[in-house]
């Protein structure tokens, strides 16, 4: 079958992050405490279905999870590598168990985008290129690279390309840029933030938790009650085909593209971009 697919997948191939903080659903729930890897058949399953539509877009690891934490994660980028040779595996960190010598297996393995993303104690602190300098110190990464420095969307960048292969130290401007996940975050009433523009998250990126289950959108966060109505269904069971051309993502995107959230009340307080490389 001939099928319209996504610029941008995430495979949430690991459960576990290190971080709470107050701008994640991490911050109020416990469900990412603890480590479960997804399992490796599912994983290559998912892996081989993309393959069998020639997928060529971005292929990354996280979604609520710290994807360096999973002992697996080299692996399955070389496994990507083999079996999608068009995509381009994505990783986005926070960077706390990053170090030169991870930094290099990343590259080798083939990544093609790495965002570091240093969050700051608190939401209201603003980012500085001093921070993000100390930073790339800390971890022997200042000199491994050419790096340059300047503004982006998010705050302010180190940013490094090369070829094929782009990173990008990201200090975050948390209170400016960030939402409240689709109400999935209650303790931090300044990331609402009322949504009038149409959304194309659901026509361009899928959504794939730890547990197999192809969410509407990486803001769901479905250990939630309001959140487990935007689970399309289990990858286990399904195809990646079935359910990302399947009736209920088809309904979500008309309605989204018209900015209707009749069918997915979240959305009205959710000012999430698309997912961006910016390649």
């Amino acid at each position: 079958m001939t099928l319209e697919l996504p610029r941008y997948v995430e495979v949430e191939t690991s459960r576990r992050c290190n971080r709470t903080c107050s701008w994640c659903p991490n911050g109020e729930h416990d469900a990412r405490k603890v480590q479960q890897l997804m399992d490796w058949d599912l994983f290559t399953r998912i892996i081989e279905q993309l393959a069998e539509h020639d997928y060529g877009g971005y292929l990354a690891f996280h979604n609520y999870n710290e994807p360096l934490l999973s002992p697996r994660i080299i692996r399955e980028i070389e496994h990507v590598r083999a079996v999608l040779p068009r995509a381009r595996p994505a990783i986005y960190t926070n960077g706390d168990v990053l170090d030169a010598a991870l930094f290099t297996r990343l590259l080798d393995a083939g990544v093609a985008y790495l965002r570091v993303t240093r969050y700051p104690r608190r939401a209201d602190i603003q980012p500085t290129f001093a921070g993000i300098k100390a930073y790339l110190r800390r971890k022997g990464l200042a000199d491994l690279v050419s790096w340059s420095f300047e503004p982006i969307r998010q705050g302010i960048a180190a940013r490094w390309t090369c070829e094929n292969v782009t990173v990008e130290v990201i200090g975050p401007k948390i209170l400016d840029t960030y939402n409240n996940r689709g109400g999935s975050i209650k303790l931090l009433p300044l990331l609402v933030k009322q949504r009038s523009e149409p959304c194309l998250m659901t026509a361009t990126s899928a959504v794939i938790d730890y547990a197999g289950r192809m969410k509407m959108c990486c803001c769901v966060y479905p250990e939630t009650d309001d959140h487990e109505q935007y689970i399309v269904g289990d990858l286990s069971t399904e195809t990646f085909a079935e359910l990302w051309a399947g009736p209920q993502m088809k309904a979500w995107r008309d309605s989204h593209a018209r900015a209707d959230w009749s069918l997915s009340p979240a959305c009205t307080s959710c000012a999430q971009p698309l997912p961006e490389t910016r390649r």
